[in-house]
């Protein structure tokens, strides 16, 4: 049995606004991050190359913490995209199996090419509405599939899609990334397979999002 309070049950954030263009000139005269405290190292830390730095964006669609944080996250994820030696990739997270639908519910979305469109308004019906019949996973498929067909897109193609070897197979990948990185609440963002850090860590919205951006200005320093 699922109830809404599981479904809902996530870590606690604050919050502030995106960082300024300047951020990179005022992050060099800061004082270095401190491991433990503000990010988190990794070990073992999950293998990636080099370069173009990963950085993963762990979110949960049952999570409101991650829904108040993403409009951040859009925010930085643009200005990532404009950086060619960072790859940023969202990475949902579901705790167990029977909330993996809705880590496929992303990867659904994303293949149907209805991500852009659909995506943060799928979020907030999660999160804001009451969803009286979410008692087991078929009711809250069902439930997802009717709203997917209020949206434009046919039971039939979502059913199709969702059960989908591709889906199911990214779905698979995006659980084992989360596990190696040891994720164990939301939002979090993973830095190279290297560092985690999150506002619950560093204090603020705001200074998770500095802080991504000190720790791959850090790795660009390394030999």
């Amino acid at each position: 049995m699922i109830s809404r309070r599981h479904l809902l049950k996530t870590a606690a954030a604050a919050g502030c606004t995106l960082s300024a263009p300047a951020l990179f000139a005022a992050n060099a005269a800061a004082a270095a991050p401190v491991a433990g405290k503000e990010y988190i190292i990794v070990r073992p830390p999950v293998e990636y190359p080099k370069r173009p730095i990963i950085v993963h964006d762990f979110f949960a669609y049952t999570c409101p913490h991650c829904l108040t944080f993403a409009p951040m996250m859009e925010k930085l994820a643009a200005e990532l995209k404009q950086m060619p030696d960072v790859k940023y990739v969202p990475s949902p997270v579901a705790w167990n199996s029977d909330l993996e639908i809705f880590t496929r519910t992303y990867f659904s979305l994303s293949a149907m090419g209805r991500l852009e469109a659909v995506h943060m308004p799928f979020w907030d019906w999660v999160i804001r509405e009451q969803h009286n019949n979410w008692s087991t996973v078929e009711a809250i498929e069902n439930d997802i599939a009717q709203w997917m067909s209020k949206h434009g897109i046919k039971v039939e193609d979502w059913q199709k899609m969702i059960k989908s070897f591709s889906v199911v197979s990214q779905t698979r990948q995006a659980t084992r990334t989360w596990k190696y990185y040891g994720v164990d609440s939301t939002p979090s963002i993973g830095i190279a397979g290297r560092y985690i850090t999150a506002p619950h860590l560093v204090g603020t919205r705001q200074g998770a999002v500095d802080m991504t951006l000190r720790l791959i200005e850090m790795i660009r320093k390394e030999k």
